[in-house]
């Protein structure tokens, strides 16, 4: 395994810790001010805490046509991303959503493959299904496998879709980063998201101040910060060594979510549910070592 897979799958671990610490925090903030006004200032902070970053790299926005309608696909994506995320999340149950949304490297991985020509051999694919099965052990309790609609909540319904979003998203940030580097696939799109969530809160009159207290300020500060340096370490693995594989590493962004879940949230998991989490996380975490 050369050096720059070894950077990949580190940065990407990194990224999925601190991403699930947003999250987490993104769920307490979104239940006390709303969604739109935790989305505005996360994104307003994000961009505060990188902008000293273009002076200090010195970035230049010397960019395309094609980047440009990029850059605004991966705006909006992630503002419809991230309201989907953290609704689901909310809605829960979040130690159960958190394993599914995991599974977003199998969809980047396969963009990876058909507009970047990357491959898979026949070991990982075998390994990836073994994924998909422990995360279909997560949803379906076994005393109601013939009923398998009663289980699907509004959150999880949400999680699978906040899944394929997710693979979408990291695959064009992590495509992004190859063409023009990982500060700019991050901070373009970060302002581009702020915008569409001010015209949100506009439309809606959710204005962002209000609602607001030290101690929910001080939590947003901690949640962007988070955010923009899971992205950052993302886009720099990716910018890197591999997308596919930094995608991979990434996906062990449940384990905070999941012992949120459990420990603030009281939930509860079936046997079942365990063990098909760890056969997940097993075999996604096998395929980033045989990647």
């Amino acid at each position: 395994m050369d050096k720059s897979i070894v950077i990949s799958i580190v940065f990407g671990i990194l990224g999925a810790i601190v991403i699930g610490l947003a999250d987490l925090l993104s769920i307490a903030i979104a239940n006390r001010i709303g969604l739109i006004r935790t989305g505005f200032w996360t994104k307003f902070l994000a961009i505060a805490w990188a902008t000293p970053f273009l002076f200090f790299f010195g970035a230049t926005f010397s960019l395309d046509l094609n980047h440009w309608i990029l850059f605004f696909l991966l705006g909006i994506g992630n503002v419809i991303t991230y309201l989907v995320l953290i609704r689901s999340l909310q809605l829960g149950p979040v130690s159960v959503i958190a394993p599914l949304t995991s599974m977003f490297p199998i969809v980047s991985i396969t963009l990876a493959i058909i507009f970047l020509n990357e491959y898979l051999e026949i070991l990982q694919i075998f390994v990836i299904s073994i994924a998909l099965f422990g995360a279909s052990l997560t949803v379906f309790k076994p005393s109601n496998l013939g009923r398998i609609s009663n289980n699907f909540s509004p959150g999880i319904l949400l999680g699978f879709l906040a899944t394929i979003l997710i693979g979408f998203e990291m695959f064009f940030r992590g495509a992004l980063s190859k063409q023009v580097g990982w500060l700019l696939s991050v901070y373009v799109p970060l302002i581009i998201s702020l915008s569409l969530f001010g015209q949100i809160a506009v439309v809606r009159r959710e204005w962002p101040w209000e609602r607001m207290q030290f101690g929910t300020f001080f939590l947003l500060c901690l949640a962007s910060l988070f955010m923009v340096s899971a992205f950052f370490l993302f886009a720099r693995g990716a910018e890197i060594g591999s997308v596919a594989i930094v995608a991979v590493a990434f996906n062990t962004y449940p384990l905070v979510p999941i012992l949120g879940g459990i420990i603030f949230f009281k939930e509860r998991l079936l046997i079942s549910q365990i063990f098909g989490i760890v056969l997940m996380l097993g075999a996604l975490a096998l395929l980033g070592i045989i990647s």
